[in-house]
């Protein structure tokens, strides 16, 4: 889920912003429902089906027209050959980290433990790349406790990582996703404004609670609809086409066309010289901070992130160039917004130099992503 939601912030002002306006998000609270993914399964039924299958399409529909003996190994030289700046980006966003999103819930619900952990590694760059502290640190101490297990214990977690509660071979679930849908039993059966006492009551005999209710619903001839079965997935070639229309319209995928201007599908903004090389920074990004955290034991110096547009850029760039009272004056602007223990943190910052006033900063800025992150979730 926080994949998909990182995958839709990354690009929402390059193209995902006119896909959503095309599935008929019009006004701004609409939009912001849709970029925060709040119902996962339709983010995932418009980002990973009707989505990844237009831009898809448009991506492989300038070397079909351009070649006639086709074939995937001949599109996939052909298309690491393309110099044009969106193209290059665009392919790398669908094909490896969108699809990394694919994969890795592919190995989840299959159990396919190589699978779901190569998705996982593809994606990594992204939470480098951006402003994603949390994710950025479970992600590398994951990986870290994963080399330090024993073979034994590594063997179980590889095997039991994902259950199958309904015993189909592809519906398995992560445990935390197990834990949410039983909390959410749980608060079926507590009155709206629990006690503590219901709280132990309710999860002592949860299991006792739905087997009664199944009886009862059986009794009085209440039948349960709820299918445990595959879902039933709509055809979405229709809303492909209509994005597709969009796509085309605006030149966005036209490698051949030698007047592209490196910017958002609906022009709206110019994309930074960074993101024309995303994948390399945010590898490079990545490990640095492994080399920092992991090695060197310490607390990364200061850290930006990619930035996507031109605009996002100057301001990064003008950050470097604030004098210690500016930087003061920004920190001292933030720290409200935190938690009263993160405030007691920076507590006396205004006597540090000024190079610790921009870790600081940026310290300021990652807390609140991450505050914001959880109440998203």
């Amino acid at each position: 889920m926080n994949m998909l939601k990182s995958f839709v912030k990354l690009n929402w002002d390059i193209d995902i912003k006119i896909f959503a306006q095309c599935q008929g998000y019009r006004t701004e609270n609409q939009k912001g429902f849709f970029k925060k993914c709040a119902d996962y399964y339709k983010s995932w039924d418009s980002i990973c089906n009707i989505y990844r299958h237009a831009m898809a399409c448009e991506l492989m529909w300038p070397y079909i027209i351009s070649t006639e003996n086709l074939s995937v190994e001949d599109y996939l030289i052909w298309a690491q050959n393309q110099t044009d700046a969106t193209y290059q980006l665009k392919y790398e966003q669908i094909f490896y980290y969108l699809q990394a999103i694919i994969n890795f819930r592919t190995g989840v619900r299959t159990n396919r433990f190589l699978l779901k952990m190569a998705a996982r590694r593809t994606f990594a760059p992204i939470w480098s790349a951006r402003r994603h502290p949390i994710y950025r640190l479970i992600e590398i101490t994951d990986e870290e406790q994963m080399l330090r297990l024993h073979p034994e214990v590594y063997t179980v977690i590889e095997q039991k990582s994902v259950i199958s509660r309904s015993g189909f071979t592809n519906q398995h679930q992560g445990l935390d996703a197990i834990l949410k849908e039983i909390n959410k039993t749980i608060k079926s059966l507590i009155p709206p404004i629990p006690t503590q006492r219901h709280w132990e009551i309710a999860a002592r005999s949860c299991t006792k609670f739905m087997k009664l209710r199944a009886t009862f619903f059986e009794t009085i001839g209440y039948s349960n609809n709820e299918s445990y079965g595959p879902r039933s997935c709509p055809n979405f070639t229709t809303e492909s086409f209509r994005f597709r229309v969009q796509i085309r319209k605006a030149k966005f995928l036209s490698p051949n066309n030698v007047d592209n201007i490196f910017q958002s599908m609906n022009g709206e903004y110019i994309l930074s010289e960074e993101m024309k090389r995303f994948s390399e920074i945010a590898r490079e990004k990545r490990i640095e901070f492994i080399k920092v955290t992991l090695i060197e034991k310490r607390t990364p110096k200061t850290w930006q992130p990619i930035p996507i547009t031109q605009e996002e850029a100057n301001v990064l760039r003008s950050e470097t160039a604030l004098t210690r009272s500016q930087i003061i004056s920004i920190i001292s602007s933030l720290i409200p917004s935190l938690n009263n223990s993160d405030q007691l943190r920076f507590k006396g910052f205004t006597n540090k130099t000024r190079d610790e006033l921009i870790v600081i900063l940026q310290e300021v800025r990652d807390l609140l992503a991450g505050n914001n992150l959880h109440e998203e979730m």
